[in-house]
């Protein structure tokens, strides 16, 4: 298993590649491969390696050759469409879990999720550091509400979805951008998402299926948020 500070640079490179490719500086078909991509970004090979990995799997490189992946094509409706997709099967995954009513166990995990997140969002500057911090607490808030549903077809459903470019929770975009701007809003989104997560939980534990349902639908959408602000940079 890597080291926390081996994962934490893989998280840094994949938040900063992500960014390159929605902003256009590697194109669609354009090769990638690790040595120019490390040299550009000043990190050695390996967390480059293991970030091509990452973007591959999230279906935005495929591969080419034995060393080499190329960008993937994809239009900002796959975008949208894809985040739609994966708002519609995370809203019926909550639905589910509050109509069955969410064990102990799942409401500590995500009581613990709330305050990790509380943790990161509140500070008064916020950069990729930060950004890393959160991708890996809101992976794991969604994906504990989805295996909660123990729907195997809806589980399959969205792994298949989080395959498709920005589809995926864990598809963040980070604040490594230098605009104050850019950076600002991201954070206001960040702040805003935080504040989805409280309500999501307060209604699976509330046992409110169709709020769950809504609420988690239109949380998703705040990715299309985020993809398109970065978009704009």
């Amino acid at each position: 298993m890597a080291a926390p500070a081996e994962l934490k640079l893989r998280e840094q490179v994949v938040l900063k590649l992500r960014e390159l490719i929605l902003g256009g500086e590697l194109p669609a078909g354009q090769r990638v491969a690790e040595i120019p991509i490390s040299e550009k970004l000043g990190v050695s090979r390996t967390p480059v390696r293991q970030a091509l990995t990452v973007l591959a799997q999230e279906g935005l490189l495929s591969a080419a050759g034995k060393r080499g992946y190329v960008v993937h094509a994809f239009s900002a409706k796959d975008i949208v469409d894809a985040i739609e997709v994966r708002g519609i099967l995370e809203g019926a995954a909550a639905r589910l879990v509050a109509e069955a009513g969410p064990s102990m166990e799942l409401r500590k995990a995500l009581e613990a999720c709330i305050a990790d997140g509380e943790a990161i969002a509140v500070q008064d500057h916020f950069g990729m550091d930060d950004d890393v911090r959160w991708v890996e607490m809101n992976g794991r808030f969604h994906k504990l509400i989805v295996e909660a549903s123990a729907n195997m077809a809806l589980i399959s459903a969205l792994a298949l979805n989080d395959k498709l470019p920005f589809a995926s929770a864990e598809a963040v975009l980070g604040g490594g951008t230098p605009s104050r701007l850019i950076a600002r809003k991201h954070h206001e989104v960040v702040l805003r998402a935080h504040a989805e997560h409280q309500k999501i939980v307060a209604a699976l534990c509330s046992r409110q299926g169709a709020r769950a349902e809504s609420l988690m639908h239109e949380h998703a959408r705040l990715a299309e948020v985020n993809v398109t602000l970065f978009r704009s940079a």
